[in-house]
């Protein structure tokens, strides 16, 4: 089998779940990220039920479209770079800091996609959940980007890196910085491995679920769902209190296929535990 028939084979099923026709302009990238985060929730189910997760392309391709499991980062957004590589688009994978406004040094466990369309360089991230934008963000120093339901830019600090930021309780707010440095897929191994199996990372000890509509975010995060509407600036916090209400959540709201019993596992882990 060649490469180009094993790269047809990925974009083909992803395309027809979204319902997108291929382009090559702006309005295809915007349409394809934003049916990409309403469709396929960014989670930490995974993580958190001590599975493996392969980075294997059709492994992620199978669970996040197939089984419509979703993911985090590292199989969002690899799935995303392979369907834009395979249609032509000149594409590349980074890798980000996630600081969240603080002055800290991190590693690098984020990864993110370069994008260059008719000379213009985007970055294309399906995979940051909650804060996650809409629409790729021009790499435009300094240029203001109102998404609608928010605004976004990239500057760069004293060190030269990039700066992602989102508007956030009246200022912009950093939430990963970057550089363009060469990234290979193997780099992404120990940030990945480090992500879903330390015991300090955030996703091993935080149960996370979001989705993303046009105005509307659902976000679950422990024993917290929040219903934000971004149009409105108007947030519901529904406290979760038994196992039958996350399975329920989890169903409904995230089309997540899930027995009784995960639920009930997650309940006791991560909300009855902090109740407690």
């Amino acid at each position: 089998m060649t490469t180009s028939t094993v790269m047809k084979n990925i974009a083909a099923p992803y395309l027809d779940d979204l319902e997108l026709s291929a382009s090559t302009d702006i309005g295809f990238l915007n349409e394809l990220q934003s049916k990409h985060i309403a469709r396929y929730s960014f989670n930490s189910l995974a993580v958190v039920l001590g599975q493996d997760i392969s980075l294997d392309i059709h492994d992620i391709l199978n669970k996040i479209v197939n089984k419509q499991r979703g993911g985090y980062c590292f199989e969002h957004n690899k799935l995303v770079l392979n369907v834009l590589k395979e249609l032509g688009f000149d594409v590349r994978l980074l890798m980000a800091k996630v600081i969240y406004n603080r002055d800290v040094d991190v590693a690098r466990t984020h990864r993110i996609t370069l994008l260059n369309l008719e000379g213009d360089d985007y970055i294309v991230d399906a995979g940051f959940g909650h804060f996650g934008a809409r629409y790729p963000v021009k790499l435009e120093l300094g240029l203001e980007q109102d998404q609608g339901d928010a605004v976004y830019r990239i500057i760069q600090n004293a060190n030269k890196d990039y700066c992602y930021q989102l508007f956030k309780d009246g200022e912009f707010f950093t939430l990963y910085t970057f550089n363009l440095s060469q990234y290979t897929e193997a780099e992404c191994i120990p940030a990945h491995f480090y992500s879903h199996k330390s015991p300090e990372a955030a996703f091993v000890n935080n149960l996370v679920v979001c989705r993303k509509f046009f105005n509307d975010i659902v976000s679950l995060r422990n024993g917290e769902l929040f219903r934000i509407n971004s149009k409105e600036n108007k947030t519901v916090t529904t406290e979760i209190i038994t196992p039958k209400q996350l399975h329920q959540i989890l169903v409904d709201d995230f089309a997540l296929d899930l027995d009784s019993a995960v639920a009930d596992f997650l309940f006791s882990k991560f909300i009855a535990k902090e109740a407690a």
